[in-house]
């Protein structure tokens, strides 16, 4: 038996020896029990009267009752009142009652009430009335003290919390006036509270016209309809001040005691930060969007691009096979022409691998101000006649760890687009400005597309702007003007590359880009380039030009060349054009065929020139394979993308040289001759038989 089993019924019996008439009625005024005084004093047996409504045994009516229980349910001290008994004998008995609530309401079942009852008679002598009414009140004044002390605890815990709280809350009569606000709603509002309080609610809280209903509507809507869950509405609400700041709205009734509503309570979220966070999220998500696009179009230009350098080579080749056979003739000028246009396509495969950035990032140390002064040159023979090209750098500008190459690319792709905007402007000027920075490089400023964000940004670089008073450009065209194969050129003037060029550098290369344009008014491009802080790494030496092929020609010639390609015209190209150099070729169209034809006749080859991307087996798995069966002959691989990790697995596995595809034939005779050297070299310090030709 627990412990609380073994203590009721010894509750049990104190209750019932009380000497004061005590009773236990629950929220319904259901008689719960009667202790032994109660049941003299009504004269009933305390079993009979257990489960009787309460109103069944006193005088008064049944209204009068139920206000009895409602004002024991709203405080657990003792508050008075009177009840008229009817005892049993049909004696009416008035008595003082003292009702406090002693158990509220649960799960497990209803409210429970105690009263203690006070016949209310006259005493022997008015000594005895007089003892009596001093103790009432004395009962009365502590019931008092007490409740106002509670009122005041209440009321201070109550102003701490919504001074504490992040919302605004501002409290009105049913009228609508200002009857409480919290410090973060004077904030909001700039009225300050003790100005505030009294005040309609309409001249404190104000926003812009037509955002949403009236303040004072607000209040008496959520007063009439009785808003239970009242609606979150996002208004801008405007301060005392003018200040405009977007704010969510909800407004709840107020009850009294008695369950009467007595006014209405607004509460003011501010969502500045959610606007900011929603506006970065935007930012962000569009960014996300045109890395995304960008991506996809540089993979698909850079598979696009590998296809297209194997038809720009062998247009090229068999134009100067062609040039070759034709001497002096009429049709070499056509040749020539091809041959233009071919070397033209090369480079557009070029600024298509570059947007893609599917080419070789080997970097070096760069001075700027050198790579402005070599492009200079080219610069000045663009400008428009009346023109000014305008060229600035700071003195001490840090080197920057970039590709030359690339970095001279986005010079002259800039300065000649924005050269381009004049369009025969007579007092048309283009600045070209390269300053140090140091530390932030500041916010985007209005008007101003931020291309590509910092990203890591060390502290110090250099910041160059390329400016121009030209056409500029509206917003919907400065929103794609770094989309591939987009321009407002005329047709035949423009691939609209070059921006997407710079684009995919500038990317690889960790730079940060902002486009500012007006249309009439000009463009502007600033660049952020970060500097170099590592040590200082020398550039890589430059391969040799290539060699004409007459002056290879005319060398002993080299008998035993196996060429692999899928592409059947490149493969009828470069034999062609080995053949006609004076070498015996045997070429193979996939590299299991090649394999095979060196198992049958090894000795018969003394160099393999074979194509890298070809679908089942790339060149270097094919190098991998020849020298797994023991084949030492000397491998040159042809690419159109030369990657650093194709250098570095190159070197690995032992492959003598690596040939840029659309300069196959341009430099393969000129490569045949190094790698061939270098195996005769290496022979020769071996004491084995020299290749033929070496």
């Amino acid at each position: 038996m627990s412990e609380e089993e073994r203590r009721s019924p010894a509750l049990d019996r104190l209750f019932s020896v009380l000497p004061d008439p005590i009773l236990l009625i629950d929220e319904t005024g259901r008689l719960l029990q009667a202790n032994r005084a109660a049941s003299r004093l009504l004269a009933r047996d305390a079993t009979g009267v257990a489960g009787c409504p309460l109103a069944s045994l006193v005088r008064d009516d049944q209204a009068h009752c139920a206000a009895l229980i409602r004002q024991g349910l709203r405080s657990s001290v003792p508050t008075p009142g009177r009840l008229d008994l009817m005892a049993a004998d049909g004696r009416v008995l008035p008595c003082r009652v003292e009702i406090a609530l002693l158990e509220p309401a649960g799960e497990q079942g209803r409210a429970t009430l105690w009263c203690r009852l006070s016949e209310l008679r006259l005493g022997n002598s008015q000594f005895v009335v007089l003892n009596q009414q001093i103790e009432a009140l004395k009962r009365e004044v502590g019931r008092r003290q007490m409740a106002e002390f509670e009122m005041r605890q209440q009321s201070e815990w109550l102003d701490t919390v919504l001074q504490g709280i992040a919302e605004g809350v501002v409290a009105t009569d049913l009228n609508g006036s200002v009857l409480f606000m919290n410090q973060v709603a004077a904030d909001l509002t700039g009225w300050p509270r003790a100005l505030a309080l009294g005040r309609p609610l309409a001249d404190i809280v104000r926003w812009e016209p037509g955002a949403a209903p009236p303040p004072q509507q607000l209040i008496r809507d959520a007063v009439v309809q009785v808003v239970r869950d009242p609606q979150q509405v996002p208004v801008d609400l405007q301060s005392r001040g003018g200040a405009v700041e977007r704010v969510q709205v909800s407004v709840s009734v107020l009850y009294d005691e008695s369950g009467g509503r007595s006014g209405a309570v607004m509460v003011l979220r501010s969502l500045a930060e959610e606007v900011k966070a929603e506006s970065q999220r935007r930012s962000l998500e569009l960014q996300l969007r045109e890395s995304q696009k960008m991506e996809a179009l540089g993979t698909m230009a850079g598979g696009i691009a590998h296809d297209f350098n194997n038809i720009v080579a062998a247009i090229l080749g068999n134009v100067e096979l062609a040039l070759a056979d034709t001497g002096t003739s009429d049709c070499t000028v056509s040749l020539q022409e091809i041959r233009k246009a071919g070397r033209r396509a090369r480079d557009l495969v070029q600024q298509i691998l570059a947007f893609g950035r599917r080419q070789s990032q080997q970097r070096s140390l760069v001075s700027l101000p050198c790579l402005m002064q070599e492009a200079e040159g080219m610069l000045r023979a663009a400008v428009p006649p009346g023109a000014q090209l305008l060229l600035q750098t700071d003195t001490d500008l840090p080197p920057l760890m970039a590709n030359p190459t690339q970095i001279e690319q986005v010079l002259l792709n800039l300065t000649g687009n924005a050269l381009q905007a004049l369009k025969g402007r007579p007092d048309g000027c283009v600045k070209v400005m390269a300053r140090r920075c140091e530390g932030d490089i500041g916010p985007v400023r209005p008007g101003e597309l931020e291309v590509l964000p910092p990203c890591g940004w060390p502290g110090a670089g250099v910041h160059l702007v390329v400016q121009d008073n030209g056409s500029g450009m509206d917003p919907a065209t400065l929103g794609r003007i770094f989309e591939p194969f987009f321009t407002t050129k005329p047709v035949g003037q423009g691939t609209g590359l070059g921006l997407a060029v710079v684009h995919g550098i500038l990317a690889e290369h960790g730079a940060t880009l902002r486009v500012s344009s007006e249309p009439g008014m000009g463009t502007q491009f600033s660049v952020w380039l970060p500097a170099h802080s590592g040590p200082t790494v020398t550039e890589p030496a430059r391969r040799p030009a290539a060699e004409p092929a007459a002056a290879v020609s005319a060398r002993a010639p080299v008998s035993r060349i196996l060429y692999v390609d899928d592409d059947e015209s490149m493969a009828f190209l470069v034999r062609r054009f080995l053949e006609r150099s004076g070498y015996q070729v045997l070429t193979c169209d996939s590299p299991v065929d090649a394999l095979t034809a060196l198992d049958d006749e090894a000795d018969r080859f003394d160099l393999c020139i074979t194509d890298h991307n070809m679908p089942g087996m790339s060149g270097l798995d094919l190098v991998a394979a020849m020298r797994a069966a023991g084949h030492r002959v000397p491998v040159v691989i042809a690419s159109g993308y030369i990657s650093d990790e194709l250098r570095h697995r190159s070197a690995q596995i032992g492959v003598s040289e690596l040939l840029h595809k659309p300069d196959t034939v341009e430099e393969l005779c000129a490569s045949i001759e190094r790698v061939l050297h270098a195996a005769h070299e290496a022979a020769e310090l071996r004491g084995a038989p020299t290749p033929p030709g070496g």
